[in-house]
């Protein structure tokens, strides 16, 4: 399991519906958004004043990199998520997309890593970006949730990795 921890100064909101969080990565800010009702989560890169930027290399840019996942729990200062390993890679203009990694949540669904409910909830959660993409809106719906604009977020923490919590284990999910 991987584990991100965000100093306060980078929380933007935390709640039982949504956490979202910036840090700065060398001049390069990744903005996270997860939520309690919603099979995705998604990250943006902007530079510190706020617009939105591609990281990456001429093959495969994007400017948000949206995971489908399990939906959100809140635990006091923690948030839990499972990566249910489909992606959508979204460019800078906020309105071309791929979808990547669908042979993969293929086979972890087969091979019961992913629950058919949870299959389920994660093609529902594909449609649902899918049409905030395609509608135009994905972007704006961010944006009201928390505004871009010029910021000083916290420098990032080291990822680490940890034990998987029993309440994230194939079976003992709450999505399971």
């Amino acid at each position: 399991m991987r584990i991100f921890r965000t100093l306060p100064a980078g929380v933007l909101r935390l709640d039982d519906s949504a956490a979202i969080s910036q840090a700065d990565y060398g001049g390069t800010v990744l903005r996270h958004y997860a939520f309690a009702d919603h099979w995705f989560k998604v990250n943006v890169t902007t530079d510190r004043g706020g617009r939105l930027t591609e990281p990456g290399d001429r093959t495969c840019r994007f400017a948000f990199n949206c995971d489908i996942a399990t939906p959100m729990e809140h635990e006091g200062d923690s948030t839990f998520a499972v990566d249910l390993f489909t992606d959508v890679l979204v460019r800078q203009d906020a309105t071309s997309y791929v979808v990547a990694d669908r042979d993969e949540f293929t086979e972890m669904l087969g091979r019961g890593v992913i629950s058919a409910a949870e299959g389920r909830g994660a093609e529902r959660g594909l449609r649902d970006l899918v049409d905030l993409i395609e509608a135009g809106r994905l972007l704006r719906w961010l944006s009201d949730l928390a505004p871009f604009g010029p910021c000083r977020p916290p420098r990032a923490r080291p990822m680490r990795r940890g034990q998987v919590p029993a309440r994230l284990l194939p079976g003992t999910r709450r999505t399971w």
